[in-house]
């Protein structure tokens, strides 16, 4: 008799052209338009940074040089060591290090504008918002780095730093190449001060590069891969909603009575609901994802982690059909799958993150989120997706087996007794 009221409900759903328009047709669609209206959004490419930085040399590089090279030959040390100091020297000015292997360089120049400067030009590059920061090199300051390096001289040369603080990301960026390339200059003063610089020292290169990663070094998530799930764990919701419509349909038209009367127990007709909504569900789901999977070359990972989802997933839904079958009866009314289905499926994929991702309101609806059969079924999918094994996601298949276990129980509790039926 069970399979002869599932085959009932499967009927019904086929006849109704209308609701698998909605059940398969709908989300497929919203996934679409989701998926290409926000893909650039949700992209997950590294943030733009674009730094303008003003470079403006106040003294002369190679005047330094000079001088420092003049000061070794007053110096009474043997010619060798003033020859292996000035060219170890010549290696390293920081001005011209600055400019062409650091804030020049070929890694750097695509978030790094490089704009030379006269120092009379300060004040107006100053109340120019387009710059990020100015870098304004002091009289002697080669001289200096020079002087500190090879001869140990206390004077610490200084240069000025000014920085754009409307441009909050891209000033750090450029504050920590400046630190790092002191920092580096601190070493080479400390090894010069103790006599480890000699003629074969060359300035190490520069490289730098980027990737984006994700925190959990895991596999990001397009737009188009997240609407397939979001919308997928949504409308799967509105089966239990029509079951429990068509459940009230055929209590009205007095089909549940002649069930009784053919002596058939109620609980067959209730276990025929919940098993006929989740094969509903199972093929909804499988439909919606194997379709959009061949469409946009979607793969998941792991087959058996994503049955098992989907498997528990159905069970929730098979869960709300009863309940929601049981509150009609009581009810003598259909209005809870009506509030079901145009209320709680709105605020269950608000808090489970159909429509944008919770998490970035905070972390209790976050928590929410994840109590609703849809959110659960989504974290757990999406871990999936980035290549999470099934272990990973065992918590969310337990959660949605013990929430249709409670969604049964309460309708048990909830369905009229023998002479309470309207």
């Amino acid at each position: 008799m069970i399979g002869q009221f599932i085959k009932k409900q499967l009927l019904l759903f086929i006849r109704n052209r209308h609701e698998l328009l909605v059940l398969l047709g709908m989300p497929f669609l919203l996934i679409t338009i989701l998926g290409l209206a926000l893909g650039n959004i949700m992209k997950n490419d590294a943030p733009t940074i674009r730094a303008k930085i003003a470079l403006i040399e106040r003294g002369n590089e190679q005047a330094d040089l000079q001088k420092f090279v003049h000061d070794l030959e007053n110096l009474g040390i043997p010619p060798e060591q003033k020859q292996m100091m000035t060219n170890a020297a010549k290696q390293m000015l920081p001005v011209a290090a600055l400019k062409n292997d650091v804030l020049g360089s070929k890694e750097l120049k695509p978030y790094i504008t490089l704009v030379t400067a006269k120092p009379s030009e300060l004040e107006k590059i100053r109340k120019d918002k387009s710059y990020t920061a100015i870098i304004e090199i002091p009289r002697q300051f080669t001289y200096s780095v020079l002087q500190s390096v090879f001869l140990g001289k206390k004077q610490q040369p200084t240069l000025s730093f000014y920085t754009n603080e409307q441009k909050e990301i891209s000033w750090k960026l450029v504050e920590d190449i400046i630190a790092t390339f002191q920092e580096r200059y601190s070493t080479f003063s400390a090894l010069g001060q103790s006599g480890l610089l000699d003629g074969s020292f060359s300035m190490p290169a520069v490289h730098i590069q980027g990737k984006v990663e994700t925190v959990t070094k895991r596999e990001p998530i397009n737009a188009i891969t997240y609407y397939m799930v979001g919308m997928s764990v949504m409308f799967v919701l509105y089966i239990a909603s029509n079951i429990g419509s068509y459940a009230f349909y055929e209590k009205q038209l007095h089909v549940f009575n002649r069930i009784l009367l053919a002596n058939v127990s109620k609980w067959s007709y209730m276990i025929g609901i919940f098993i006929s909504s989740v094969l509903l569900a199972f093929l909804q789901l499988s439909l919606l994802y194997g379709v959009t999977s061949i469409i946009y070359h979607i793969k998941w990972p792991h087959i058996t982690a994503f049955f098992a989802v989907t498997l528990a997933l159905c069970f929730a839904v098979g869960g709300l059909s009863v309940l929601l079958t049981s509150l009609n009866y009581r009810l003598n009314s259909e209005h809870m799958s009506n509030f079901f289905a145009s209320i709680v499926v709105t605020i269950f994929s608000l808090l489970g993150g159909s429509f944008f991702p919770s998490n970035q309101l905070s972390g209790w609806i976050q928590t929410l989120g994840n109590l609703t059969p849809n959110g659960s079924s989504m974290t757990a999918y999406l871990k999936i997706l980035q290549g999470y094994d099934l272990a990973e996601v065992t918590g969310s298949i337990l959660y949605l087996c013990l929430f249709s276990m409670a969604m049964v129980i309460a309708a048990i509790f909830i369905f009229p007794k023998k002479g309470e039926l309207s």
